[in-house]
């Protein structure tokens, strides 16, 4: 075999490898979102959706329809109760067929650290602004734009279907955080109207320092478990330390830093989201709907 064949047979041997890897990262890649649409099946919290994968340069789509079969309980049949599932989940390959909102991985690494529960999806799509780039984003295909329904859908999306256990369970520590609003954060648990998670502010960091993030249109409830730290909240400066809890309200100052040698560690919820800014509801409109809803 002459040398220009050998070259010859080497390239060709190179090309079906790579071909026959990207086949199997293909497949590979399939299974794994496979698996978490049979978990989805199951789910109680699932919804009837539509919605879009892009991991790194290749596309699915789910389709999504909630089962819900109504039932009578109590002593005398007065109560209406609910069974949920089986689920009528699927997964196709390629974009969907009509616009609509979908996640973006950054790479398919991604993929695999939230299949190994390395992270939770929502703490990889955690944003301090909308700039911000992530390693999990929910976007809107061209052609689609999401309003307050399809943003709530997304978030109750993201919360359970990249989760498989039927108890969803979320570790958090700063080897799983990921870094938003000057911390290390951990989402724990995230929908429409609250938000969840778990921060660690280091030695010399802070919350919220940036120009921008110092307030927010939303409520905020920190419950502090570890460490000591102090804020700026409103136009004081208080003294913090694990077993304390502040709540702060809409447009009010929150600046939180850690002077001292360990972690200030603990929770916060978010009462409601702040990306309502670009709907013009406010936190308070919010509550008018949701107690007219319950009149």
């Amino acid at each position: 075999m002459t040398k220009t064949m050998k070259f010859t047979v080497t390239v060709l041997l190179l090309t079906l490898l790579s071909i026959a890897g990207a086949r199997a990262q293909e497949q590979s890649t399939e299974a794994v979102l496979q698996s978490f649409v049979e978990s989805y099946k199951t789910d109680v919290m699932a919804v009837t959706t539509t919605f879009g994968i892009k991991v790194g340069n290749d596309w699915w789509y789910v389709n999504a329809e909630r089962a819900q079969e109504a039932y009578q309980a109590g002593k005398n049949k007065q109560y209406t109760l609910h069974h949920f599932g089986p689920h009528t989940v699927t997964l196709h390959q390629g974009m969907p067929p009509a616009p609509t909102w979908y996640f973006e991985f950054a790479d398919r690494a991604t993929l695999d650290k939230i299949d190994s529960k390395i992270w939770t999806a929502t703490t990889a799509a955690a944003k301090s602004t909308s700039a911000d780039v992530t390693a999990l984003d929910i976007k809107d295909m061209e052609g689609f734009t999401s309003d307050q329904k399809y943003t709530a859908i997304a978030y109750q999306v993201i919360e359970h279907f990249w989760k498989k256990d039927p108890i969803e369970i979320t570790p958090f520590s700063r080897d799983g955080a990921l870094p938003s609003h000057g911390v290390d954060m951990v989402a724990l648990y995230t929908m429409k109207d609250k938000r969840i998670g778990w921060f660690s502010i280091g030695p010399e960091e802070a919350a919220n320092a940036d120009r921008g993030l110092e307030k927010g249109q939303v409520p905020n409830l920190f419950i502090f478990t570890k460490g000591r730290g102090k804020g700026q909240l409103g136009d004081s400066e208080f003294d913090i330390e694990a077993g304390m809890s502040i709540f702060i309200g809409p447009y009010v100052k929150h600046v939180i830093y850690n002077p001292y040698d360990e972690p200030l560690e603990g929770v916060f919820v978010l009462f409601g989201d702040n990306a309502d800014f670009v709907f013009g509801q406010s936190y308070l409109d919010f509550l008018d709907k949701y107690h007219a809803f319950k009149s």
